[in-house]
C-alpha cells in the first residue's frame, strides 16, 4: 500500500481499527490483541495497554501512517482474519425447538483490565460467562451497571493498613458506546421512592454477545440519584438498594427500549432480585395476567445462581427501607409491601424480619443452582426454609460447577504447546476427546521452559515492588479477596516452621500474596495487615498491591503452587485454582468448592481437614499443621527432585495431569453449555407452554 493509497483510505481504516478495539474479542485472542502494539509500540505502553486511548492518540492520520509499516499491516491482516473466524463460528446446537434469548443480570462483570466493572471472583465469572457464550454463539445479552468510580483502587499505607482511592473513570477511554435510538441516545427511567431517575444506556461488545450497562450520572438527575452508579458495592443499605432497583427494574426496561426480548432470565446472585417483580409487572399489564399467573410464568423463565455459602453474605434490607424506596413501585405492580417482603423472609409473616435477596431469588426461580457440587449441598442446608417441610435432600437447589474462560486465562506460551500437541481447537474439545492425551506428549524441556518464562515475569513484577525473589525457588501464589474465612494467614500459625521453609538454603520456598479486602471488612483488613507486615520483614515473601485482572493473570500463570486454604464449606467455588491448574500450577488446597471435584492424586495436593457438613467448625491449628506437613514432606521435595538434565520429572508429570484434568472439565464453555442444556432451553420451553394457555391471555 503506497502513501497516497493509505491516506486515501485513512478514515475508513481508522473506523475499522476502532471497531476492532471496541470488540472485546481482543481480550482473549492474542492474534487480535497483537495488532495494537504493532501500530505504535511506545504509545501502546503509554496508553496503559488501552486500544481506545492508543487510537485517540494516533488519530486517523497517525494510524494510517502506522499501517504503512509492513509489520503493522501484517498484524492488521491477522487480526481481521481472527475476528472474522470468531464471528463466523457456527452457533451451538440447542436441543429445544423454542427460540431462545437469555438475559444475564449481574452487579459486576470482569472483562478487561481497562474496564473496571468488577471487584472479584463473581465479576470475573460473569465476564467469563459472556465470553464463553460468545464462543458458543449462544443468544445471550448481559446487563450490569456502569460505575463512575468502580470498586476502588487499593493502597497500602505506611502502617500496613489498606485504604481505597476512587479515581474518576473517563467513559470516553473505555471500550463502550452509548446506545442510540431513532431520536438520539436512549434513556429509560427507574422509580426510586416517589421519584424517578433517568438512566443512560451504554453497550460493550463481547464478541458475539452484547453487555448493556446502566448509568445514572446524568445532569438531569439530582446529585443523590446521579451517585447511584458511582461505586460498586456501596456498603450502606440505603445506597445499595437503589443500585439493585436499577439493575432489576431499569435493566429490563433497557432491554425493552433496545428491542431485545429475552424469554429466559439468569440472575447471577441476588442483586437482580427486582427483575422478577418487573417481569411480573410486564405480564400483568401486557398480558392481563393475574399476579399469581404472572408469578408462575416469571418463575418458569428464571434461573438463579447463588454464590454465597453463608447467610450473612446475602444482602438484607429492613422493612422501613423497602417500604420507603419500593412502596410506590410495588403499588403500581399491585403487590402489597408485606406480601413482597415475605418473598425474602425466612419466616413469612414476621413483620420485623428484613428482606433477604437470596430468598427472593430462590422463590422466584424454577432453576436454582450452586456453583459446585459441594456448594449445592451447603446451599440446600442453608436455604431449606424457602421450602418448609421439604426434606433437605429434596430441596431443589442443584449445581452447575463454575468454569473459567480458558482462552483468557491460559498463557500464550502454554496455549502454543496445546495447539501443537493437542490441536489448534483445544479450547473446543469435550472432556472425553482422546486428543487430550497429547498433553502427555509435550516434552519436559518445552513445558518447563514455558513455565519458567511465565514465572520469571511474575518474579520480575515482585522484584519491582521491592521483594528480592529468586526465579529458581519454589514459588507459592495466593491471590484472592482478603476475607477472614479464606485464611491468608494460615501459614502464620507457626512462624518458626514458616521461617524454616523460607530460609532453607538448599530448597527455599517463597510466597507471593495479593488481594483486596472489602472496604467495610475490618476483619479482612486485619488479616491483610498481617500479611503486609510479613512481606516487609521477610525477603522471600512479596505482597503485590492493587490486585486486579492483570495481577491475577500474572500469578496464576507464573506460580509453581497455588495455595487455597479456606475454612471448609465456605469457599463456594474458587475459580482462581482452575486458572492456575490450566497453566500447570499445582493446587495445594482444602477440599472445598471446585477442588472437592477437581482433586486427583498426582495432579495436586489436598490439605486434610476434619470438618464435615454436619460439624463444619474448623480447627485452624490442626489444618495449619497439615499444610506444613504437606509442604515439608511432599511439595518441596517433589519440586527440587531433578533428573540428569536438571528437570523436575515428577513435578512435570503432575503439571500435565493438572492441565489435562482441568482444561475441559472446568472450562467456561462447558459451564455455559451445561446451563443451556439443563436450564435455559427447558425454561424457554416451559415459558412458551404457560403463555399459550388460553386463560392466561394466550
Amino acid at each position: 500500500m503506497g502513501n497516497s493509497d493509505a491516506r486515501q483510505f485513512g478514515p475508513r481504516l481508522f473506523a475499522e481499527l476502532k471497531e476492532i478495539a471496541l470488540d472485546l474479542t481482543w481480550t482473549w485472542d492474542h492474534r487480535i490483541a497483537d495488532l495494537f502494539p504493532a501500530l505504535a509500540p511506545a504509545r501502546w505502553d503509554d496508553s496503559g495497554h488501552n486500544p481506545i486511548v492508543l487510537l485517540a492518540g494516533l488519530g486517523a492520520e497517525g494510524a494510517t501512517l502506522a499501517i504503512e509499516r509492513p509489520e503493522a499491516r501484517q498484524a492488521l491482516e491477522v487480526a481481521r482474519t481472527a475476528l472474522r473466524q470468531h464471528r463466523e463460528q457456527p452457533p451451538m446446537q440447542l436441543a429445544g425447538r423454542t427460540p431462545l434469548m437469555v438475559a444475564y443480570f449481574s452487579m459486576e462483570f470482569g472483562l478487561a483490565d481497562i474496564l473496571p466493572l468488577y471487584s472479584g471472583g463473581l465479576g470475573i465469572l460473569a465476564g467469563d460467562h459472556l465470553k464463553a457464550a460468545s464462543d458458543l454463539g449462544l443468544p445471550l445479552v448481559g446487563v450490569g451497571l456502569l460505575y463512575r468510580q468502580g470498586f476502588g483502587r487499593q493502597r497500602i499505607e505506611t502502617d500496613g493498613n489498606q485504604s481505597e482511592i476512587y479515581p474518576e473513570i473517563a467513559f470516553e477511554a473505555l471500550p463502550i458506546e452509548r446506545v442510540r435510538g431513532a431520536h438520539g441516545p436512549l434513556e429509560v427511567t427507574c422509580p426510586i421512592g416517589e421519584r424517578e431517575v433517568r438512566v443512560a444506556l451504554w453497550s460493550a461488545r463481547v464478541g458475539r454477545v452484547r453487555l448493556v450497562l446502566l448509568d445514572t450520572d446524568l445532569e438531569a438527575n439530582p446529585p443523590d440519584l446521579r451517585a447511584i452508579t458511582s461505586r460498586l458495592y456501596v456498603p450502606e443499605p440505603h445506597r445499595r438498594l437503589p443500585q439493585e432497583m436499577l439493575l432489576g427494574i431499569a435493566g429490563l426496561r433497557a432491554l425493552r427500549a433496545m428491542g431485545i426480548a429475552p424469554n429466559v432470565f439468569h440472575m447471577n446472585e441476588g442483586h437482580g432480585f427486582l427483575l422478577a417483580i418487573e417481569r411480573m409487572r410486564e405480564l400483568v399489564l401486557e398480558r392481563q395476567m393475574s399476579l399469581e399467573e404472572a408469578r408462575l410464568v416469571t418463575r418458569a423463565g428464571f434461573v438463579f445462581t447463588t454464590h454465597t455459602p453463608i447467610a450473612a453474605g446475602s444482602d438484607r434490607f429492613d422493612p422501613a427501607l423497602v417500604r420507603g424506596l419500593l412502596g410506590p413501585y410495588l403499588s403500581e405492580v399491585g403487590l402489597d409491601v408485606d406480601r413482597f417482603m415475605d418473598l425474602g423472609r425466612r419466616n413469612p409473616g414476621d413483620a420485623t424480619e428484613p428482606l433477604t435477596t437470596t430468598y427472593v431469588g430462590l422463590r422466584m426461580s424454577d432453576h436454582s443452582l450452586g456453583v459446585s457440587r459441594l456448594h449445592a449441598a451447603v446451599s440446600r442446608r442453608l436455604w431449606k426454609d424457602a421450602w418448609p417441610g421439604l426434606p433437605e435432600d429434596q430441596v431443589p437447589i442443584s449445581h452447575v460447577t463454575n468454569g473459567v474462560h480458558m482462552p483468557t486465562w491460559v498463557a500464550p506460551q502454554i496455549g502454543r504447546l496445546l495447539s501443537r500437541y493437542v490441536g489448534e481447537d483445544w479450547c473446543d474439545l469435550e472432556e472425553d476427546d482422546p486428543r487430550w492425551a497429547g498433553i502427555d506428549a509435550i516434552p519436559d524441556a518445552d513445558l518447563w521452559e514455558a513455565h519458567r518464562r511465565l514465572k520469571r515475569h511474575l518474579i520480575e513484577t515482585a522484584r519491582a515492588s521491592g521483594a528480592p525473589l529468586d526465579p529458581e525457588a519454589l514459588t507459592i501464589g495466593f491471590g484472592r479477596r482478603f476475607a477472614a474465612y479464606k485464611r491468608a494467614n494460615l501459614l502464620l500459625h507457626d512462624r518458626d516452621r514458616l521461617q524454616q521453609l523460607l530460609a532453607d538454603p538448599q530448597r527455599p520456598v517463597q510466597i507471593v500474596f495479593s488481594g483486596k479486602a472489602h472496604p467495610a471488612d475490618q476483619e479482612g483488613k486485619a488479616v491483610l495487615r498481617d500479611i503486609v507486615a510479613l512481606a516487609r520483614t521477610e525477603p522471600r515473601v512479596a505482597f503485590l498491591e492493587d490486585y486486579d485482572l492483570g495481577v491475577a493473570r500474572l500469578m496464576v500463570q507464573g506460580s509453581d503452587v497455588w495455595l487455597n486454604n479456606p475454612r471448609r464449606f465456605l469457599e463456594a467455588s474458587g475459580t482462581s485454582g482452575m486458572k492456575a491448574a490450566a497453566n500447570g500450577a499445582l493446587n495445594v488446597s482444602i477440599l472445598d468448592g471446585w477442588w472437592d471435584e477437581g482433586y486427583r492424586p498426582g495432579a495436586g495436593w489436598a490439605i486434610p481437614s476434619g470438618a464435615t457438613i454436619d460439624r463444619p467448625e474448623p480447627d485452624d491449628d490442626a489444618e495449619a499443621e497439615a499444610l506444613f506437613r504437606l509442604l515439608e514432606r511432599e511439595v518441596v521435595s517433589t519440586f527440587y527432585a531433578r533428573d540428569s538434565s536438571g528437570l523436575p520429572g515428577r513435578w512435570l508429570t503432575m503439571m500435565r495431569a493438572a492441565m489435562r484434568a482441568t482444561l475441559a472439565r472446568f472450562s467456561a464453555r462447558r459451564m455455559v453449555a451445561e446451563y443451556a442444556s439443563r436450564c435455559y432451553v427447558p425454561a424457554a420451553e416451559r415459558v412458551e407452554q404457560l403463555q399459550l394457555l388460553p386463560d392466561w391471555g394466550g
